[in-house]
């Protein structure tokens, strides 16, 4: 997030709080689906060298999504400038983003577009979604969410065994109530039951 703070203030100084509350909205994505949705309708918005329909059309969307989900309270302070080091290549679900972002409809004719900021959509695509997997929601909660087959089913019926328990640190809207430190213990100790894991699905 303090990159992503970095990026809006260097890329967009004068929309930095509606850059930050995008950036909130795609935090809290959980699924692909929602994450498109706000990545397409960002590419629009910032994309378009116009200020046509679409745009219009879009930045409502975004308005909408923002009073759905409810306010961010941002931090300008403690902002520390950085290097982007998390670039990790094509993945396949950076393909998936690519799709999304070129077939966003951009506005091409009218008055100019005061949120014009190509850069933006193009360094966030770079830097930050290639593991958006790992900074978004989509890794939270119920991972049968996900799915329908027998192996999603399962997903369910475990989280809903896990969230019984009293030994876990569960809340409904999947947020830790101690501190970080408690979090990682549960996570290490209970959940994962100190076992090592090589491969991601095993993990998950």
């Amino acid at each position: 997030m303090r990159n992503a703070k970095d990026l809006c203030k260097k890329q967009i100084p004068k929309h930095y709080t509606l850059t930050m509350h995008i950036f909130g909205l795609l935090a809290c994505c959980s699924t692909l689906k929602e994450m498109d949705e706000v990545l397409s309708s960002s590419t629009v918005l910032f994309c378009s060298p116009c200020n046509g329909a679409n745009v219009a059309k879009h930045y409502n969307n975004l308005q909408l999504l923002m009073q759905q989900r409810g306010t961010f309270e941002l931090d300008d302070k403690n902002i520390i400038a950085e290097d982007y080091k998390h670039d990790v290549g094509t993945t396949s679900i950076m393909d998936h983003f690519r799709t999304t972002i070129n077939s966003a409809p951009l506005d091409l004719d009218g008055d100019s577009n005061i949120y014009y900021t190509p850069t933006l959509i193009s360094r966030l695509a770079k830097y930050f979604l290639p593991h958006a997997i790992l900074w978004s929601g989509m890794m939270l909660g119920d991972l049968g969410r996900h799915g329908t087959s027998s192996a999603y089913q399962n997903l369910s019926k475990l989280y809903n065994k896990v969230k019984q328990s009293k030994k876990q640190n569960f809340t409904e809207d999947n947020r830790t109530q101690g501190i970080m430190e408690k979090s990682q213990w549960d996570l290490k100790q209970i959940r994962l039951q100190r076992r090592h894991f090589t491969r991601l699905d095993d993990f998950v």
